[in-house]
């Protein structure tokens, strides 16, 4: 079979002067008629991108601070945010962080740390089926501290996370965090909800 993959499209999601995220889709289907293969299995993917983090929560994710990167994981909180997850972390010299864990159920998760103070950035990824990550993502916040956070989740009509979309609806705070933005987008056998909260007051 021949396939097109210049057939997608581009997104920008939130303010196109401040923060936004762009999502790129290749819509051409696979295999007979419009289905796509694989697609009709649950499917779900959470992710949080943090900025303008807390400096004593960075600091953990530097040598001077921890000897390695266990832990640096028990320190910042992080073994806590999926229990039972397996962890593969490392430690950057002089100062950096990424771990990637699974679970008995073959969810993942994964998170990358740059904790220098004038480009801070933390990014979390889980395709872990919830249908609500408000406890996750409590649990996320309350390791980096962000100043403020895009999280993103895509779910499929067979995936359990299809109802956190109606949460996120009605989450207008979260903890010390207000919601600025929120989109709603439905695409090829996915549903998208981004939001947007920045720490008030803003």
């Amino acid at each position: 079979m021949w396939i097109d993959w210049t057939d997608g499209a581009a997104y920008c999601l939130g303010q196109m002067n401040r923060d936004c995220w762009y999502l790129y889709t290749l819509s051409h289907p696979f295999g007979e008629g419009d289905e796509w293969r694989g697609v009709n299995e649950p499917d779900q993917t959470l992710e949080v991108l943090m900025m303008d983090l807390d400096t004593d929560a960075m600091q953990i994710f530097t040598r001077q601070a921890s000897s390695d990167a266990r832990q640096a994981t028990q320190k910042s909180g992080i073994h806590k945010i999926l229990p039972g997850v397996q962890i593969d972390d490392f430690l950057f010299d002089p100062c950096g962080y990424s771990m990637n864990g699974i679970l008995a159920n073959g969810s993942y998760m994964t998170i990358h740390v740059t904790p220098e103070p004038h480009c801070s950035y933390v990014s979390f990824e889980s395709n872990i089926p919830m249908a609500s990550y408000r406890d996750v993502l409590v649990r996320v916040l309350a390791c980096f501290r962000p100043a403020k956070f895009i999280m993103t989740v895509f779910a499929n009509k067979g995936s359990v996370a299809l109802s956190s979309h109606k949460e996120l609806d009605g989450a207008t705070h979260i903890g010390a965090y207000q919601r600025k933005d929120l989109h709603s987008c439905q695409f090829h056998k996915y549903h998208l909800t981004y939001a947007h909260y920045v720490k008030f007051p803003s």
